[in-house]
């Protein structure tokens, strides 16, 4: 959903850009804030998923990202969107660098590097290129399904036992 909206967003700060510079940039960082209200939600929510079973790195990874691993969705979402916001600024800052607009330039470097670090805090498999956070990601990934799969059986269990007295 957000994705779409900021699809939205996108393309009127880019035909705002016609009209107005100014407005254009407003608008993409008006958005891009907005994005920091349902990252902070998110982060909030998260639960403690540390696991003695997992290695350093993972209980690393799952203490910063731990918003992406108990709620996929919501995460992906939202990094979509960051990343909408962030390929429409980048084309903003272009079209301001041939448009002469170089204050608008300089806005599009910040925006560029602020809103590449809101979509990986969002949604950290967009940037997984390292092989050794990719082999972290596999294993949180294979410990939460293994331990999902165990309480999904285990609830299965209860309910036939619930169901048979």
């Amino acid at each position: 959903m957000f994705f779409a909206i900021s699809l939205a967003i996108g393309a009127i700060s880019l035909g705002a850009l016609y009209f107005s510079k100014t407005w254009s940039w407003a608008t993409l960082v008006l958005a891009a804030m907005l994005l920091l209200i349902p990252l902070s939600g998110l982060k909030s929510k998260k639960k403690d998923m540390r696991s003695k079973k997992l290695s350093d790195a993972a209980n690393i990874m799952l203490e910063k990202y731990g918003h992406y691993y108990t709620m996929p969705a919501a995460a992906k979402d939202f990094g979509r969107a960051a990343v909408v916001l962030h390929a429409c600024g980048t084309i903003a800052a272009i079209a301001d660098v041939f448009m002469g607009y170089w204050n608008g330039a300089l806005i599009g470097m910040v925006y560029f590097v602020a809103l590449g670090m809101l979509a990986r805090a969002f949604d950290p498999n967009n940037f997984l290129y390292d092989p050794a956070e990719k082999a972290v990601h596999a294993e949180i990934t294979a410990y939460l399904s293994a331990d999902n799969g165990g309480r999904q059986a285990a609830g299965k269990r209860q309910r036939r036992t619930n169901l048979g007295k």
